[in-house]
């Protein structure tokens, strides 16, 4: 990421955090991570892209349910 990408990044996050209730540094690693997963979703599948979604915290079923995928290809490009 680029700085200009990082400061939109940062903008979608803060703005995304003050909906939120409770503490601010929970919300807003919160937001940070949802804004990633979203970023990481609009993306071509690639092994880079489901190593970075499951990092963040997203499931296997999230990841076939948004690609339309199936799990053998999922592992498939994860074995390469």
């Amino acid at each position: 990421m680029n700085y200009s990408q990082t400061k939109d990044t940062m903008k979608k996050a803060v703005s995304l955090a003050k909906q939120l209730d409770g503490n601010w540094s929970a919300r807003m690693k919160m937001a940070l991570n949802e804004v990633y997963i979203e970023h990481y979703l609009s993306r071509p599948l690639t092994k880079e892209v489901i190593e970075k979604l499951l990092f963040k915290g997203m499931s296997f079923r999230r990841i076939k349910k948004h690609f339309k995928v199936g799990m053998d290809e999922i592992s498939s490009l994860l074995a390469e």
